[in-house]
């Protein structure tokens, strides 16, 4: 997270001091204005993710209640955020999410856990 932060700060500038980007639309908002749905959508996607990335997760005992208060706060927080930036960031981060979903939908399916198998038994 504090290696992204610079790098989303350095895109809200580049959004809002590049005309060609603050002024250009794209589907139905303004890239440069906040908008109502993308806030949203981000905040369903990166509870999704989070719900992606339990999916066969084990956690140490007294965690659980951590993890589910991080899980429902981060994307609260995020579109809470996004409701008063420029509507490429919440653009950025529901896209990103999307990609996050897919590519650890990906790698849970890819390196799934093997079973053990276990060695006959030899008797003498």
């Amino acid at each position: 997270m504090m290696i992204q932060l610079p790098i989303l700060m350095g895109f809200y500038w580049a959004i809002m001091r590049t005309p060609e980007i603050a002024e250009h639309s794209f589907l139905w908002f303004n890239l440069g204005e906040p908008d109502v749905i993308l806030p949203i959508l981000a905040t369903l996607v990166y509870f999704v993710q989070f719900k992606v990335s339990q999916i066969g997760m084990t956690v140490q005992p007294g965690q659980e209640g951590i993890m589910k208060v991080m899980g429902y706060m981060m994307p609260v927080f995020m579109g809470f955020i996004s409701f008063n930036m420029a509507a490429a960031l919440p653009l950025y981060w529901t896209i990103g999410g999307m990609f996050l979903i897919m590519q650890t939908l990906l790698s849970k399916a890819v390196y799934k856990q093997a079973q053990p198998v276990l060695a006959p038994s030899v008797e003498k």
